[in-house]
């Protein structure tokens, strides 16, 4: 399965949905894809997480979207006892696993291209839908599932190693401004300020 394939699959069918997006080749993906002032794309790896899972805490009436990638879950593990025990309703969670560190211009095995598998730590800490992906049927599956359906999902997608992120003309908008831009969509769309600005 290829990574940038189920994005140009779902991209489309989104609407009002929020998407969290890891550091990974994946926000570079996502961000050529996808323009939508309700996605928020971080600038660290291990985070996307939990801020996705704080997001669906926070307006449990809206569906969240969190990309991460093998290598960003893994530096965070607890992310998944939380989840488990939190159990957010309206939170989906894709982690695209390519078995590598490959963000940079270094290509290392992460541990899930030895034994580890994520979908079964997760199911492990207590959330009872977790599954492999490894065709993009499978892929259109869950996340249709997702869109239309409400309890918690937590996916592995098993994807190839690809560089295509590297051939993409990076945004030119910077992450801080993406941020600012997500957090006025929000106060648009929910009525209510949310930052109000400093002195």
């Amino acid at each position: 399965m290829i990574r940038y394939e189920c994005f140009e699959w779902l991209a489309p069918q989104l609407t009002d949905q929020l998407v969290v997006t890891s550091l990974s080749g994946q926000r570079v993906e996502w961000g050529h894809l996808s323009k939508r002032d309700a996605d928020l794309t971080l600038g660290s790896m291990g985070n996307a997480l939990a801020v996705g899972i704080g997001i669906a805490l926070a307006l449990p009436h809206r569906k969240v979207f969190v990309f991460e990638s093998d290598g960003s879950l893994l530096l965070s593990l607890f992310n998944l006892t939380t989840l488990a025990n939190l159990n957010p309703s309206n939170l989906a969670v894709f982690v695209f696993d390519n078995q590598a560190y490959s963000g940079t211009r270094i290509s290392v095995p992460s541990a899930t291209a030895g034994k580890t598998d994520l979908a079964a730590m997760a199911k492990g800490a207590g959330i009872e839908h977790s599954v492999t992906a490894r065709e993009l049927k499978d892929f259109q599956t869950e996340a249709t599932g997702a869109l239309n359906e409400s309890g918690l999902r937590f996916v592995v997608c098993k994807i190839q190693e690809s560089l295509r992120h590297r051939e993409i003309t990076r945004s030119n908008v910077d992450l801080l401004e993406t941020k600012y831009k997500f957090v006025r969509y929000l106060e648009e769309t929910e009525k209510k300020p949310i930052f109000l600005g400093r002195g």
